[in-house]
């Protein structure tokens, strides 16, 4: 699925994936309720064509 984590601060991150592949990771990344020993929650915040864009959009900082 070409999956790759580009930015990561705090409780909020970008996953780069295959635009194919979008659906895809998004099930895959909601899928995983557990990291070692810590439950955990992912949400999709948004989608975007661009990295730039979706930064100026879902994200400020």
């Amino acid at each position: 699925m070409g999956i790759f984590l580009v930015r990561f601060k705090n409780t909020e991150g970008i996953i780069r994936c295959n635009h194919i592949e979008k659906e895809n990771t998004i099930k895959l990344l909601k899928s995983i309720k557990k990291i070692k020993n810590y439950k955990v929650g992912i949400d999709t915040i948004g989608t975007s064509g661009t990295i730039k864009s979706l930064v100026r959009k879902h994200l400020q900082y």
